[in-house]
């Protein structure tokens, strides 16, 4: 019993979630729910006559009065001429809420894309992007669209619609015929309720097998290469097949039981239908009412059974989407851990000056990476770090992008903590050439122009010159045009790096963090390349992250990182005349 009521509150509170997204504060929007509502009430309307004017066909044949014969002709006109209009106002009604249903879906999305970018990087390492994004498009292709149109074109106009029924037999018949009804609808909701309280764990097995499934496809392509190198094609079959017979047996289950609720519905249903007619021709046969009246009341009882029948359907097509939906609003109500505090300021220098001070941070509680490491890079200097991997070289440059906030400690940006600085004004100031250069699959000028959309074509040739792109652009055969592939697959890792390069210049920031930034040059573009980056960035404050010590014997200061404590520090010359770990490192890369 508690878990039902568990269930039933978890069911409540995934549909209170909802209503903000039916309800959308758009007064265009809600107009038009609103005139969709008035057109489904002049439907119902429709409806509800229609069977009374058979009725007055029936009367009119059952008294043989053929003075009455001529008015016939004109019901039978009048009601078909109605059956037209229903149809027509019908088709309005769907035309208007499949628009509103794209535009809530448009606003959703656009949540959802805005929510995603504001979450941490801890989230996005964390989770598999091919299951973030099944879930996504499940929810919102199928979810989102059973449920808004399960609620206002089936569930709305058949609930009032069965309302008015029960009203009218009341009227008209009697509170008998009326309670029969009720009975019908009262024992088909509860058992509903039942079967999809026994189905729901099932739909969630699988669409857990099936986000699983599509993870793993989008996984093994993105890794393409890698599949070919090893020869694992048939290891990746066999996993795919593997997830794809889970996937199946979930899936024929759920249909399974699907289709068991659906006849002990029919069960239901079929039974009161026995009962009603039973009694409406029993009332018949004894005289207590006429032909007539048992065709209305037929009329009526199938106006009220079939859309019972199909509620079934609706129902549960709107209990899966509440279920795809249920993660999607997990998601929504996820809070971003690095946020603005309230009285961030927006922060905009020309001479920038950093300083980590005591920092602490580990990825986890389990192993620590920077042991409270501090130092300075002054406005306008140079700063390298180096050291073996895993030392924190680029754990500090993701904690100055404030990716992460630091466990103990503070990292100061001109004297404010990056803790009180807007995340945006942040950003604009900082430049980055990462260590792995991911590209968009676009083309090689989106990709460059990404630094700064709103660069002009001549700033944008000016920062490919710089990055030595404009030969590589001009052997191509649509030059700019050139489309990159999923994560820029189509370029030789020299030349994501340039790209790379060359969007951070177009950029222009204050600050420049270079992560091993030449790692997949040659030697000669290498030196080009370290020329003229030296040059644009004279003035500015630089922070290099090096694997090869040649690029940065004319820094300012070298920070010798070991096991995420600093073991030395100081120019080229003196670390040398040190004698130790740098000097090390210095010897073994020159032989």
């Amino acid at each position: 019993m508690k878990n039902q009521s568990r269930y039933y509150t978890s069911f409540l509170k995934t549909i209170s979630r909802l209503l903000p997204f039916f309800w959308v504060n758009d007064l265009k929007i809600r107009l038009g729910i609103v005139l969709s509502l008035f057109f489904m009430c002049i439907s119902i309307t429709l409806n509800i006559v229609i069977p009374l004017i058979y009725k007055n066909v029936i009367t009119i044949f059952s008294t043989k009065n053929k003075d009455l014969f001529y008015l016939v002709p004109v019901i039978l006109v009048f009601y078909c001429s109605l059956w037209i209009i229903i149809q027509v106002i019908s088709q309005i009604h769907v035309m208007m809420l499949a628009r509103i249903l794209e535009q809530n879906l448009r606003l959703l999305r656009f949540r959802i894309f805005t929510h995603l970018h504001s979450l941490s990087l801890r989230f996005h390492m964390d989770r598999r992007t091919g299951i973030v994004i099944n879930t996504l498009e499940r929810a919102l292709s199928a979810g989102f669209e059973a449920i808004f149109f399960g609620a206002f074109l089936f569930v709305l106009p058949i609930l009032i619609e069965m309302v008015v029924v029960v009203i009218l037999l009341t009227i008209f018949y009697g509170i008998s015929y009326s309670v029969g009804l009720v009975l019908i609808l009262v024992s088909y909701l509860f058992f509903s309720l039942i079967a999809m309280r026994y189905r729901t764990p099932k739909q969630t097995a699988y669409n857990k097998a099936r986000a699983n499934t599509g993870a793993f496809i989008t996984d093994s392509l993105l890794n393409f290469e890698t599949v070919k190198y090893f020869s694992n094609e048939h290891y990746d079959f066999e996993q795919c097949d593997n997830l794809l017979k889970e996937q199946e047996y979930k899936g024929i289950s759920t249909q399974l039981s699907a289709a068991t609720i659906q006849i002990c519905q029919s069960i239901v249903i079929g039974a009161g239908l026995m009962y009603m007619t039973l009694m409406t021709s029993r009332a018949v046969i004894f005289g207590q009412m006429n032909v007539s009246d048992f065709v209305l009341i037929n009329g009526y009882l199938w106006r009220f059974i079939m859309p019972l029948h199909q509620l079934g359907r609706i129902l549960h097509q709107i209990h899966t989407g509440l279920n795809d939906m249920n993660d999607v609003m997990n998601l929504l109500e996820k809070i971003p851990e690095v946020q603005n505090t309230h009285n961030a300021i927006n922060l905009k220098n020309n001479s920038i000056e950093i300083t980590f001070d005591n920092v602490v941070f580990g990825y986890d509680q389990q192993r620590t990476i920077l042991n409270g490491i501090s130092f300075t890079v002054p406005a306008g200097k140079v700063v390298a770090l180096v050291g073996a991997s895993g030392a924190g070289k680029s754990t500090i440059a993701r904690l100055l992008f404030r990716f992460y906030d630091v466990n103990s400690g503070r990292i100061l940006l001109n004297g404010h903590d990056l803790r009180n600085i807007t995340q945006q004004s942040l950003h604009s100031l900082i430049g980055v050439v990462p260590q792995d250069t991911v590209l968009f699959n676009n083309t090689l000028y989106y990709n460059i122009a990404y630094g700064c959309p709103s660069a002009c074509q001549e700033e944008i040739e000016l920062a490919i010159k710089l990055a030595h792109l404009d030969d590589f652009i001009k052997k191509l055969p649509e030059g700019y045009q050139t489309i990159v592939g999923e994560r820029g697959l189509k370029l030789s890792g020299g030349e994501k790096q340039r790209v790379a390069i060359a969007r951070m210049l177009l950029k222009k920031p204050q600050f420049y963090v270079f992560d091993e930034a030449t790692s997949s040059l040659d030697s000669y573009t290498e030196k080009e390349i370290q020329r003229n980056l030296e040059e644009i960035s004279i003035g500015a404050t630089t922070l290099v992250i090096a694997h090869r010590l040649s690029t940065i014997v004319k820094a300012d200061e070298i920070i010798v990182l070991n096991e995420g404590l600093i073991v030395e520090r100081g120019n080229h010359k003196k670390l040398l005349d040190l004698n130790g770990v740098y000097a090390n490192l210095w010897k073994k890369q020159l032989h």
